[in-house]
């Protein structure tokens, strides 16, 4: 969020105090939930900048003597487009617009308060392709990833580190899901896999090293954002599943269900039917 507003209003994120969920401060809200705070948060906080800027530009441009049209917002302050020199900090246009507004045109509110409300679509759909190739020992059952490609689009990235750690994270969690974490219990219903011992996840060593293909599609949203969050989540657990039983298919062997450890990729080679 912080990051938005920094790049419209052209000064650093880090300048930008960000609070959330302080009921003295707002005091009412759902909170986040699913990936909705890029397509509702994200684009409140695009908005509200957005009527930040203009609000700011025509402070300035009453100091400057220019029109707003005329300057531009960059390094923590508005400058007059080709005079660096005919420059204002932000500093110095809040301190005019609270502590002297008598000295702006009439049509000019003191302050800089600004509030904004966003209303996303109904449904905003972000989307992910995976691809995965993988290597089976039919004598272990050991299930090797040997390449993993996503391609996802969640509209701008607002930050494509972020963007690519999220889907990062959704891809070991869906890679533990299939060759790793099984919950087992007894006949009377009892967990067997009660400590880390017995219940697998994912490591770096078991992860490859996922790599990115970015599309930008914007949504009918402000800035355009869309969500990120299940892109990794939902789309790997079948491109493994499917990998596997691609790999097993010559010999015969069907896959059913997860998950694939060493286990039940021996059973499935087995059964009646696999050769």
């Amino acid at each position: 969020m912080a990051q938005i507003v920094a790049d419209v209003l052209g000064c650093e994120p880090g300048s930008i105090a960000f609070i959330q969920g302080d009921t003295a401060v707002v005091p009412w809200g759902p909170g986040t939930g699913g990936s909705k705070s890029a397509v509702i948060a994200a684009g409140a906080a695009q908005l509200v900048a957005e009527r930040m800027r203009d609000k700011l530009l025509l402070v300035a441009g009453h100091m400057l003597e220019v029109s707003a049209s005329d300057l531009a917002l960059s390094d923590g302050g508005v400058q007059v487009r080709g005079d660096p020199e005919a420059r204002l900090s932000l500093g110095q246009l809040a301190e005019a617009a609270y502590l002297n507004p008598a000295a702006l045109p009439a049509d000019i509110e003191p302050g800089l308060l600004v509030s904004v409300r966003s209303v996303a679509p109904p449904l905003v759909l972000a989307n992910a392709c995976h691809a995965c190739t993988v290597e089976v020992d039919v004598h272990t059952g050991q299930v090797r990833i040997l390449r993993y490609v996503v391609s996802e689009d969640c509209g701008p990235m607002i930050n494509p580190m972020v963007v690519e750690g999220q889907i990062a994270g959704g891809v070991a969690q869906g890679i533990g899901g299939v060759l790793l974490e099984h919950m087992v219990y007894d006949d009377e219903g009892n967990p067997l896999t009660t400590t880390f011992m017995d219940y697998l996840l994912p490591t770096a060593c078991e992860i490859p090293d996922v790599e990115y293909g970015h599309v930008v599609t914007p949504a009918d949203t402000p800035g355009g954002f869309k969500g990120v969050g299940e892109g990794g989540a939902i789309g790997s657990p079948p491109a493994v599943v499917n990998a596997v039983a691609d790999a097993l298919a010559p010999l015969g062997a069907r896959i059913t269900g997860t998950p694939l450890g060493p286990a039940q990729v021996l059973a499935a080679l087995t059964r009646p039917g696999s050769r």
